[in-house]
């Protein structure tokens, strides 16, 4: 259990400092594979039609969209769970209500997309939101992982779309940026550039040694650093650590 309050507390702290979508479908593949499973999706669908982040295979998020299965598919129908969460096996085709639903968990489990679950977030007017959680095979531990830790993987899913929904912020039409950093990743540089070591810099924030690395990936990665002591010295040359 410590294990997975740390895998929490890791995610929380990296989705404070995520601003593009790339920054928050990084935070989530981390957070999935600390929790035990390979991939996740989050899947909404706004007046302007359906947006998905996920690590699942790209060429099988196209087939999806490109068969329409995001209309006819049940993880994302209307809840009858009254905690809005749903345990799903692609391998039980028998439960589909038509030809195309039976396609559609036949064309997953070709894609090796076995079991999971879906936390399905409901929004205002005919807006839609799911957050899913998906592995390539099932084993006890993992569902006896899934039956204890329910409260906390429904409270991922709603913190992550609380704040993809509100937090992302896409680059202007005329191209133009604001700071490159968050201030996380400042705050990170800033003490790599002191001479503190990750482990150090973890203890002086409170949070693990892979979540500070995860910020100086990103803080070396915006910058268009080639290594750590590049992206400090980047950031201290554009006055970004004062």
């Amino acid at each position: 259990m410590k294990n997975v309050e740390r895998a929490c507390n890791e995610f929380v702290d990296c989705l404070h400092s995520a601003v593009t979508e790339d920054d928050c479908r990084r935070v989530a593949e981390r957070t999935a594979h600390s929790l035990g499973f390979r991939w996740f999706a989050y899947f909404s669908r706004r007046a302007n039609g359906p947006n998905l982040l996920s690590s699942y295979p790209k060429s099988w998020t196209s087939h999806y969209f490109d068969e329409g299965y995001e209309n006819i598919d049940p993880v994302l129908q209307k809840s009858r769970s009254p905690s809005g969460m749903l345990l799903w096996d692609g391998r039980d085709a028998r439960s589909a209500k038509s030809p195309k639903e039976r396609r559609l968990f036949d064309d997953a489990l070709s894609f090796k997309i076995r079991t999971g679950l879906t936390v399905r977030i409901p929004t205002s007017q005919n807006q839609f939101a799911a957050f899913t959680l998906a592995v390539d095979d099932r084993s006890l531990g993992l569902d006896r992982f899934i039956e204890t830790s329910q409260d906390i993987l429904h409270m991922v899913g709603l913190t992550y779309h609380a704040h993809v929904s509100a937090r992302i912020r896409r680059t202007p039409p005329n191209g133009q940026k604001g700071s490159p950093l968050t201030q996380r990743e400042r705050q990170c540089l800033a003490w790599i550039s002191d001479g503190k070591t990750m482990q150090d810099v973890a203890e002086l924030l409170g949070v693990t040694p892979r979540g500070v690395k995860f910020h100086l990936d990103n803080a070396r990665r915006n910058l268009a650093a080639l290594t750590l002591p590049h992206a400090v010295a980047l950031a201290l040359r554009q006055g970004l650590l004062e």
